[in-house]
């Protein structure tokens, strides 16, 4: 399952979803709007959000770091 992170550098949510990421052995593929400030252009065209972290986890959008939806949709406990 591929995920895709988008995140900035002042972010402390940000950096609990990665953390909760490589906690569990999940790969995936951060894009750092702070670094990339073009990328902001396209989370607000697949997304429709502005803020960040954005995890996109297969088909599925989770909004902020909701460590209870990230278990249910990676299967990790």
């Amino acid at each position: 399952m591929k995920v895709k992170i988008y995140t900035n550098s002042s972010c402390p949510y940000c950096s609990k979803a990665k953390n909760f990421l490589k906690e569990h052995g999940v790969k995936f593929k951060e894009i750092n709007l702070s670094k990339y400030p073009s990328a902001a252009k396209e989370l607000k065209e697949k997304t429709g959000q502005t803020g960040v972290p954005v995890i996109l986890v297969g088909s599925h959008r989770i909004v902020g770091f909701d460590e209870s939806k990230l278990r249910k949709v990676l299967k990790v406990k």
